[in-house]
């Protein structure tokens, strides 16, 4: 049953207060998250960056391994349970959802520390990286179980706290210690490593403590009575872990291509240029945290109309604040790059080609995401596939040509690959068309002001 249009536009100005409130507390990181770039960049240097961010990228690629979508596909299930009404379903969801991930993450956790000196070896040709490899491991568990919290914190419409735990409050615990251990001179790539597990596992624990708080709000009368069957997690999960694992290669395959066929300076180069790229991805992100379980409340109320609404105020929100930043870095990326020490600015064409890949993110944003919280997985599965063909082929074809900006510029390429197919999909599947949307709702808003401004 459709909702009625009053329902529909308070469905669609939630979105953009909510949006607002989760673009406020993701603002967090830009203090919290390039603050620790930052203090990896000034006090490591070029080299030794590069070093870093070669063994941060493979710990990062293979966490979601560990995760296998499981957080993402929790969200869903509890948002759409909470809609439907079985709210005694949740804690049972939560409880298979984190055996889940810790069974998996110890999995992954094994194989990096044991193949930790073969793959330094073997593949990196980089001898003196089989030990930090081997220390990255030990913030995979840390990492998974509390992004499956944070998933559970989304789910139940905790934005705020959920963010908190996926993205801000890991990098804060490590700047507080990493500015004394600079100031000590004891900063080193081993001991970022150890402490990158150490800032997971208290960001865990504080995640454990919010949910349980949040359950508090949960009906449990029903909980040993009438209990519902359980929805199938894994399977939608996997389907869901198609997008995360494209993110994570997105974000970590080419540090590691440019590992094996560049210096350890063209990928220090392309590490910090990425992460200063980000800026926009972090307005982006902000805003699916709000529209993902919206999404799925929506799609479970069958109101595609407010489904379109609300895609196309994420997109509208999105843009409106990436437009000034994509500017800055495509006029400045030298003065930029050069707050970060000597022989960075270097960069500049990289971070150039970086920004117009997030524009492109950005003028699709929560497009893959939407097919995967309205159940199309197939159609998600194959516009992932797509994607990292397009990724893959691009470093292995651009990378050993151009260095960074050749790994930039397959970056780019995916993203907008990725966001594009997803829109396209989305218009076929669900019959909507949010950038169609905003452009009729921006043409509207402009009509009327032109008309009040016209003379008698």
């Amino acid at each position: 049953m459709s909702a009625t249009p009053s329902s529909s536009r308070a469905q669609g100005s939630s979105i953009i207060r909510g949006s607002l409130i989760s673009l406020g507390v993701r603002l967090l990181d830009l203090p919290s998250r390039y603050g620790f770039h930052l203090l990896v960049a000034a006090a490591l240097g070029v080299v030794d960056t590069g070093r870093f961010y070669i063994v941060f990228s493979v710990m990062v690629a293979l966490a979601g391994f560990g995760r296998l979508g499981m957080d993402q596909a929790l969200t869903r299930q509890i948002a759409m349970d909470m809609a439907s009404d079985r709210a005694a379903a949740v804690r049972p969801a939560i409880r298979r959802a984190l055996c889940l991930v810790l069974a998996a993450s110890a999995a992954v956790t094994a194989l990096l520390a044991v193949g930790a000196a073969p793959f330094a070896h073997d593949v990196l040709r980089k001898n003196d990286l089989a030990l930090p490899l081997a220390l990255g491991a030990l913030a995979i568990v840390p990492q998974n179980l509390g992004a499956a919290l944070a998933g559970a914190l989304a789910g139940l419409q905790r934005v705020g706290y959920s963010q908190m735990i996926y993205s801000w409050l890991w990098p804060t615990l490590f700047c507080v210690v990493a500015i004394g251990l600079k100031l000590a001179g004891l900063f080193t790539v081993t001991r970022a490593l150890i402490l990158i597990a150490a800032s997971f596992a208290l960001a865990a624990l504080v995640g454990a403590i919010l949910l349980k708080r949040a359950l508090i709000a949960v009906p449990a009368a029903t909980i040993d009575a009438h209990a519902p069957s359980p929805q199938p997690l894994l399977r939608p999960a996997l389907s869901l872990f198609t997008l995360e694992l494209t993110k994570l290669l997105i974000t970590s395959a080419p540090a590691i291509v440019l590992g094996i066929v560049a210096t350890d300076r063209e990928t220090g180069l392309f590490a910090l240029t990425w992460r200063m790229a980000l800026v926009i991805n972090l307005l982006i992100s902000g805003v699916i945290g709000m529209a993902v379980p919206k999404f799925a409340e929506l799609y479970a109320r069958g109101n595609t109309q407010a489904l379109e609404k609300n895609a196309a105020q994420a997109i509208g929100l999105v843009l409106c604040l990436a437009l000034p930043a994509v500017a800055c870095l495509l006029i400045f990326p030298e003065r930029l790059l050069g707050l970060f020490g000597h022989g960075y600015d270097q960069g500049a064409t990289t971070l150039r080609i970086l920004a117009l890949g997030q524009l492109a993110a950005a003028c699709f944003t929560a497009m893959p995401e939407m097919l995967g919280m309205t159940a199309h997985m197939r159609a998600l599965y194959k516009i992932n596939a797509c994607t990292l063909a397009v990724l893959l082929v691009g470093l292995a074809a651009l990378a050993p040509l151009g260095g960074s900006a050749g790994a930039a510029l397959a970056t780019s390429l995916a993203l907008a690959v990725n966001g594009a197919a997803a829109a396209w999909m989305a218009h076929r599947l669900l019959g909507v068309a949010p950038l169609a949307r905003l452009w009729r709702d921006a043409r509207g808003r402009l009509r009327p002001a032109r008309r009040n401004g016209e003379t008698p």
